[in-house]
């Protein structure tokens, strides 16, 4: 069970609307509501980096100048909540958990103890 699952179901999501979430098909939502939560979905893939492309121009346009900078203190708020979970609640990584490892190794750097840092 993923956490953020977890936490969905908690707070009263079903397990459709959940999978409806992570599909984000636009035929799902109202089209406003899909835009802005496909822009916080991009912005949550590119690390917080302001995201591209046609879906955003069209976000820009119908969302007031205000209504984004609402959204993007959400986006910012909810991506620094992830960050601080991940290294403050959860082991970085247990060497009895192959596969659940996580490298803090620089991309150029050996591996030199079984993909274990």
């Amino acid at each position: 069970m993923n956490i953020h699952s977890a936490v969905g179901r908690r707070l009263g999501l079903s397990e459709e609307r959940i999978e409806e979430l992570l599909l984000l098909e636009r035929e799902k939502f109202e089209y406003r509501e899909w835009l802005a939560l496909r822009y916080a979905q991009d912005r949550a893939f590119l690390g917080g980096a302001e995201p591209e492309g046609r879906h955003i121009e069209e976000y820009r346009r119908n969302y007031s100048k205000e209504e984004r900078a609402r959204i993007s203190k959400l986006v910012t708020a909810m991506l620094f909540a992830n960050y601080w979970n991940n290294t403050f609640r959860r082991k970085a990584w247990r060497k009895d958990r192959e596969g659940a490892a996580l490298s803090c190794r620089l991309k150029d750097e050996p591996d030199t103890d079984g993909g274990f840092s």
